[in-house]
């Protein structure tokens, strides 16, 4: 296994579109920061860096993308076979791919962070303390972390679904934009049809919730059962990725 993770890691250090995000998040979010610095009525210092400069938004759509493909290109190139045909089971290569998503997801949220602190230091040493600024940063960096994990158990799960890798990319990337205007609209339905809670929709909130307790009115479920149909869904979603890669030829 251990073998697995390292060759799935090497690999994917050598995806060009990695090599090139590093460069392109530090210039994306050094240009949140200076506008932020110059246009104070457009966007505040405060909101940017409690967002950590929106690093968070090209780490979705890269994690989207890689998660999306991972499984579709290794199929299309015929390097899944050979894996497969190797002493390890599906499930070991299922994983081990996840395990290496899920690090590099990690690693650039990391980075983003770091640097994130390191353009406060630069521009905003003296931010406003709004109620306690590093709470609420920490908070935020929580709940993209939990809504940006939920998403991508979804997206493992249509990596296994489908054999190439366009549809894929436009699945979850055009999925992501239906769960952000949706699940607004699900909180009405939420109050006048009670069972509509349990929906997995709605188990994506769960990072919002803890960083804004009165959103419990609208979702109508308190944290813990949140919690608890979160961690439901993610190993549903997870289980059914595995599945679906078991009985389908590669």
């Amino acid at each position: 296994m251990f073998t697995l993770l390292r060759q799935e890691n090497r690999k994917l250090m050598h995806y060009r579109v990695i090599q090139l995000f590093i460069p392109f998040i530090m210039i994306f979010q050094f240009i949140i920061a200076i506008y932020a610095a110059h246009y104070p009525q457009l966007l505040t210092p405060y909101d940017a860096f409690v967002n950590n400069d929106y690093g968070f938004i090209p780490i979705l759509f890269l994690t989207i993308t890689i998660g999306s493909t991972y499984l579709t290109n290794e199929r299309q190139n015929g390097t899944l076979r050979a894996l497969l045909y190797r002493s390890y089971s599906r499930t070991q290569v299922l994983v081990s791919k996840w395990l290496t998503i899920l690090g590099l997801m990690i690693g650039l949220s990391g980075f983003s962070t770091l640097m994130s602190l390191g353009l406060k230091l630069s521009f905003f040493r003296r931010l406003p303390n709004y109620g306690t600024i590093w709470h609420t940063w920490g908070l935020n960096m929580l709940s993209t972390g939990l809504t940006l994990l939920f998403l991508m158990s979804v997206v493992l799960l249509l990596g296994t679904l489908f054999t190439s890798s366009t549809p894929a990319i436009l699945t979850g990337i055009i999925g992501y934009f239906i769960v952000t205007i949706f699940n607004q609209l699900c909180f009405y339905l939420y109050a006048k049809v009670s069972w509509l809670k349990w929906n997995p929709l709605n188990m994506i909130n769960l990072g919002e919730q803890i960083q804004t307790p009165q959103l419990q009115q609208l979702t109508r479920l308190n944290l813990s059962t949140l919690t608890i149909g979160y961690i439901a869904y993610l190993l549903l979603f997870l289980t059914l990725a595995n599945y679906s890669f078991q009985t389908r030829n590669v």
